[in-house]
């Protein structure tokens, strides 16, 4: 049985972008309604609480006459909650705030600027009265989801296929516009062990597509929404999983799109078309699946881990580069000669730039920024920040009782060979220590109590948005920072965002 809790929707998840109560006002010419703004915002718009005793003044003795570009020049200073106060005035101020211009204005220093998520859009579709339901619904649940009690709004349960098995994990993903639940049930008292991959549809509870595999090792989710490669997996060969739409049941709809006949213990990472591996000889692989015989030995100096000790894994890639947080060292791999399949398969590649960390990491996980106004981040743009939560190991059998929160943040002088792939001066400029996409070391940001009593589950998340979730044995010192769930909201920048 799998429970879990949405503590917000998507904006424009369920109705669409524009039938949301919006954070209308009215003019005191005009008779529309505003008390759903009211009802929805109540520390930004509060409209008079006896109308009958408004005393009616003429506007045009006390408003002087402007132009309306003036006006709306002036309108662009003023906050959101001044913005739905000024709109009450009179006729003309109630149609300037109406404008599309000013509530484009508004989404990007309201939500943008605040990295306040928004659902994907396309913004010169949407018109004027579809933003200002879009910035009302995203301010609404954020100020739910930051709020130190949050609100659950649906409740969701599946029941997994297999009987007694273990869930090991859940992803959500996006398939064909809808948004998705990946889960993945282990039997691993029965031998073989099997494997049940099973893909929910969250607004159906309708099971989409259904494979069990007998699991020899290892699997990773593709990190890019936009490949058609969902899952790699070693079955004992290390199979490419894609979702096929036209299928007549879920237990078809899972194919495979490729097999690998690869050498794998393990799989470690899937993104795009890039697998990277751990070989039978504990050795880390990348390849492409495009070129599947084509594979090249990552240099990983790494210190010995007992056997007991976890190796830990994570990894942030894109056509340039490859970040590789290993448990004592954060990599950074340049992958041109990769992509060019001009590396020499027999000789390992060596990293450009490697930071080790003072000790041995227990568990990790690395997410890159991303800001609400480009939520696809393509591999011409530029580096963004990448956020790095740590809990230590430690000398006894448990880890540490804290996290650390790293951020490596990007190098603004770093030329890109994808800047201008039709010019021969900066097609030329490669990765190098002079020429690095980011700036090493990663700067300790903060750190957090988070205690973790002996042989207790723990584990963490971060969100391309900013947010972190982690779970431990408590947290609920009134002098700590968080919510009881888990989810830190009282930090500044990234950790007061949530994620949708």
């Amino acid at each position: 049985m799998i429970t879990f809790f949405l503590f917000h929707s998507s904006p424009g998840d369920s109705k669409g972008i524009g039938s949301s109560p919006t954070l209308e006002g009215d003019g005191c010419n005009s008779n529309s309604d505003s008390t759903g703004s009211a009802l929805d915002y109540p520390h930004l718009y509060r409209p008079s609480r006896n109308p009958s005793m408004s005393i009616s003044i003429s506007t045009s003795r006390m408003i002087p006459s402007l132009p309306e570009d003036v006006l709306f020049m002036i309108f662009q200073h003023l906050s959101l909650q001044d913005v739905l106060s000024i709109r009450r005035v009179c006729r003309s101020f109630k149609d300037i705030t109406h404008s599309r211009g000013l509530w484009v204005l508004i989404l990007r220093k309201e939500v943008w600027d605040r990295d306040v998520p928004t659902p994907r859009f396309s913004l010169d579709h949407l018109s004027s009265a579809q933003i200002e339901t879009l910035v009302a619904s995203s301010l609404h649940l954020h100020l739910n989801w930051t709020s130190k009690s949050p609100k659950v709004i649906r409740r969701r349960h599946v029941t997994v296929a297999m009987p007694r098995a273990r869930i090991t994990s859940l992803h959500f993903i996006t398939l064909g516009g809808c948004s998705c639940l990946l889960s993945f049930s282990l039997k691993s008292r029965v031998e073989p062990r099997t494997l049940t991959i099973e893909c929910w549809d969250l607004s159906s509870l309708r099971c989409k597509a259904r494979r069990t595999v007998q699991w020899f090792g290892g699997y990773a989710v593709n990190s890019d929404p936009e490949s058609t490669g969902i899952i790699a997996i070693k079955t004992p060969y290390v199979e490419i999983l894609a979702f096929d739409p036209s299928a007549s049941s879920a237990d078809l709809a899972f194919i495979p799109l490729i097999t690998l006949n690869t050498a794998a213990k393990s799989i470690l990472f899937f993104s795009g078309t890039t697998v990277i591996f751990r070989a039978p000889n504990d050795e880390l692989k990348i390849l492409d699946i495009i070129r599947p015989f084509y594979e090249i030995k990552l240099e990983d100096r790494q210190p010995f881990v007992p056997p007991n000790q976890p190796d830990s894994f994570e990894a942030v890639l894109n056509d340039e580069y490859a970040i590789i947080l290993r448990p004592k060292t954060l990599a950074l791999y340049s992958l041109r000669a990769f992509r060019r399949g001009s590396h020499p398969p027999s000789a390992s590649l060596s990293p450009s730039q490697v930071h080790e960390f003072q000790w041995r990491i227990d568990s990790c996980v690395m997410q890159r920024q991303i800001s609400p106004s480009a939520p696809y981040l393509s591999n011409d743009s530029k580096p963004s920040s990448l956020n790095i939560l740590i809990r230590y190991s430690s000398l006894f059998p448990w880890p540490v009782n804290l996290l650390h929160h790293y951020i490596l943040y990007p190098n603004d002088s770093y030329i890109s060979s994808a800047t201008n792939k039709h010019s021969s001066t900066t097609a030329g400029f490669a990765i190098t220590s002079n020429n690095l996409p980011y700036k090493f070391p990663p700067v300790l940001s903060q750190t957090i109590v988070s205690p973790v009593r002996l042989f207790a589950i723990t584990d963490m998340a971060l969100g391309p948005y900013g947010t972190a979730v982690w779970f431990d044995s408590h947290t609920d010192y009134d002098g700590e920072v968080g919510q009881r769930s888990g989810v830190d909201d009282a930090f500044d920048g990234i950790w007061s965002s949530r994620d949708g």
